[in-house]
């Protein structure tokens, strides 16, 4: 579910993703999406990748701690730096909020099930695939 939020949300913004599970290693995967250019694209790309810790939340249907992966937290720190920068915490508050709303959307909720259970069976799915599963919602 965490790397098919990642790749959906990315395309809703305008960004191109694919994302992978290994197989035989349930629980490791990635997603690679390509960012706009400009402070527009850095949010959105920073959208993207907290909405699988978003999806998680909603998957669980229950009151969670926020976590990242090591590696979304490592390109989280990329786009803000530190945490402790003045408007950092802002601009992630931000982006959780705005991740949040769109995993807790019903429509893009189905598109992110479909995509996951394409993942599972496939193991990588990409943008045009995801493009596909958005207009059919």
């Amino acid at each position: 579910m965490h790397e098919a939020a990642h790749a959906v949300v990315a395309v809703l913004l305008g960004m191109t993703a694919q994302a992978t599970l290994e197989k035989g290693r349930p629980g490791c995967g990635a997603c690679d999406i390509e960012a706009l250019e400009g402070a527009d694209g850095s949010h959105r790309l920073l959208v993207a990748l907290v909405a699988g810790a978003e999806a998680e939340g909603r998957l669980l249907d229950r009151p969670r701690a926020w976590r990242a992966s090591t590696d979304d937290a490592r390109a989280m720190v990329g786009l803000l730096g530190d945490l402790g920068r003045p408007g950092a915490a802002d601009k992630l508050a931000t982006a959780r909020h705005e991740a949040s709303r769109l995993v807790r959307d019903p429509a893009v909720w189905r598109v992110i099930e479909a995509i996951a259970t394409e993942l599972t069976a496939r193991h990588a799915v990409g943008t045009a695939r995801i493009r596909e599963a958005i207009r059919m919602r």
